[in-house]
């Protein structure tokens, strides 16, 4: 299964492991919304990883 998370820009994360879209994830959020980058930890973006079908 595929693990994404969709940010509400419109900006979706894939990836084959949790920690490839939490990464994925803080480096969107560092680039693009950097005035949430100190309120968003790798734990809580864990939360919000989906699965998807392959």
């Amino acid at each position: 299964m595929t693990r994404q998370v969709r940010c509400e820009c419109g900006y979706t994360a894939r990836g084959q492991t949790d920690d490839e879209v939490i990464s994925m994830i803080l480096t969107h959020v560092a680039a693009e919304h950097p005035e949430l980058a100190d309120d968003e930890s790798a734990d809580e973006v864990r939360n919000w990883i989906e699965l998807v079908p392959d």
